[in-house]
């Protein structure tokens, strides 16, 4: 078992905005492939144990199949782990881009991809990670249900989460909600959640959980990814990390 073990959470990165092939939009085409390599160069630097990509990787189910291929090829160049679940732009819709194309037969990652959810365990770090396919953005999809305890055969215990917050006592009409008393209720280490392109902590009083932001920038601020650092006996250090497009 790893004594300290470093997460980098990101979600959120929309490869293929407003661009389904051909000339138009081209530039918007290149942009998000450009933010994307920035952010993987980061993210090696920082060499985690492991990177958590929490939705929306693409940002829709048409996305180019030269895209998809490059995507497909960048991750699989990681020299670390890679767990990944669909949002509700990549969502597991018929014909969508996950079930064209088996990201799971990349060596390095793990696609997340069923309904009623799964777990990958990382023997090599003693982690277990757990997370659900999406396969409709409605109010009825509630992308924490049916979590399970934590093993015995793994040390650490990481959930993910693509969604909408909702705080105790709220009413909430929004598609796939993620309710404060399912994040408390949860035996998460930590809870990597995406969908909001703004960082958040919605940690509770049991289980620290934070929504990591975009790497897109919003108006004049820079995007963001996490540093998760898990240590025993340690209260969890979650760093927010800046990328800089100028560069």
């Amino acid at each position: 078992m790893k004594p300290t073990l470093k997460l980098a959470h990101c979600s959120d990165i929309h490869l293929d905005y407003e661009y389904y092939g051909g000339d138009r939009n081209l530039h918007l085409h290149d942009y998000y492939r450009d933010l994307f390599g920035k952010l993987l160069d980061d993210i090696r630097i920082a060499s985690p144990d492991a990177m958590l990509l929490a939705g929306d990787l693409f940002d829709h189910n048409r996305a180019a199949e030269p895209t998809v291929n490059w995507a497909m090829e960048m991750l699989g160049k990681l020299p670390f782990p890679v767990v990944m679940i669909p949002g509700n732009h990549d969502c597991l819709v018929e014909n969508g881009v996950y079930l064209r194309h088996d990201f799971n037969n990349i060596p390095n990652v793990t696609l997340l991809d069923q309904e009623h959810g799964q777990v990958v365990e990382l023997a090599e770090l003693s982690l277990q990670v757990w997370g659900k396919g999406m396969i409709n953005h409605t109010p009825d999809n509630q992308p924490l249900a049916g979590m399970p305890g934590k093993s015995k055969h793994a040390h650490w215990h990481i959930g993910m989460g693509h969604g909408i917050p909702v705080a105790s006592g709220d009413v909430c009409m929004n598609s796939s909600p993620i309710h404060e008393a399912q994040i408390d209720a949860s035996e998460f280490d930590y809870l990597a959640l995406g969908h909001l392109h703004a960082m958040r902590d919605v940690s509770t009083a049991q289980t620290p959980a934070f929504f990591c932001g975009a790497p897109g920038p919003i108006q004049e601020d820079h995007g963001t990814w996490l540093m998760t650092t898990l240590e025993d006996g340690q209260a969890v250090n979650v760093q927010k990390q800046e990328l800089d497009l100028n560069r």
